[in-house]
């Protein structure tokens, strides 16, 4: 256990070979605070009773990714955080030829759970309704150079631009509006970096990232540049 507090809790949902201290470390695998199948098992908590959900390279693995996306919108608060961390669409080096990715993803994903774009566009009813606040994009190589009309369109028509992409959703549960603003965006942005920094391996002792101007950040920094839109 990695001694979480009470609710409102946070969690860390397919956690795998790592876990993020003071959350509750949620996956398959039995070295998690919680173990369970996220494609059918549902989530131990209470509804409402979760503010924060940060999760890496985990849905496209998910047979059933509906049933656990529809989980984790019954346990979070209206306005609780999701933070995702998922590979590009049309990345064929690591995600489209990988028989163990069985979804494919990108910034408009999402946009079916929103009452105000797609919700309702497909016959089916469902519960699950979040709302975008920010995306970002790791895109490879010169790309990440390109004026930002070019990087659309490459992203939008060619394979290979963009390896993966951070996206925050807040939960919707209620009537009434939800903080969407750049303040709101930068600040989730902000939490999903240090997230992914505070992750770490089972039997390790905590990662500490490197400063903004070490060599290890500037060489990291030049090869996967992430750039907005």
């Amino acid at each position: 256990m990695t001694d979480a507090p009470g609710p409102p809790y946070e969690l860390n949902i397919g956690a795998g070979k790592t876990y993020i201290p003071g959350f509750v470390n949620v996956d398959l695998s039995d070295r998690a605070d919680v173990t369970l199948d996220l494609g059918k098992d549902p989530l131990p908590f209470a509804d409402n009773s979760v503010r924060t959900v940060f999760s890496a390279a985990t849905l496209e693995h998910i047979p059933d990714y509906l049933f656990a996306l529809k989980e984790i919108h019954r346990v979070l608060q209206h306005d609780g955080e999701l933070l995702l961390k998922l590979p590009y669409v049309t990345l064929t080096e690591a995600h489209l030829i990988n028989p163990y990715h069985l979804h494919n993803f990108s910034e408009r994903s999402f946009s079916f759970f929103d009452p105000l774009q797609f919700k309702g566009s497909a016959a089916e009813v469902s519960s699950i309704a979040f709302r975008k606040v920010f995306v970002r994009y790791s895109y490879i190589g010169y790309f990440a150079l390109l004026p930002r009309p070019m990087r659309v369109w490459a992203r939008r028509h060619l394979f290979n631009v963009v390896r993966r992409f951070d996206i925050g959703l807040v939960a919707l549960k209620q009537p009434g509006s939800v903080d969407i603003g750049r303040g709101r965006a930068r600040a989730l942005e902000a939490r999903m970096t240090e997230l992914a920094e505070r992750r770490t391996r089972y039997g390790q002792g905590r990662y500490v990232a490197p400063a903004s101007g070490s060599r290890v950040r500037r060489v990291a920094q030049r090869r996967w540049q992430i750039r907005h839109r």
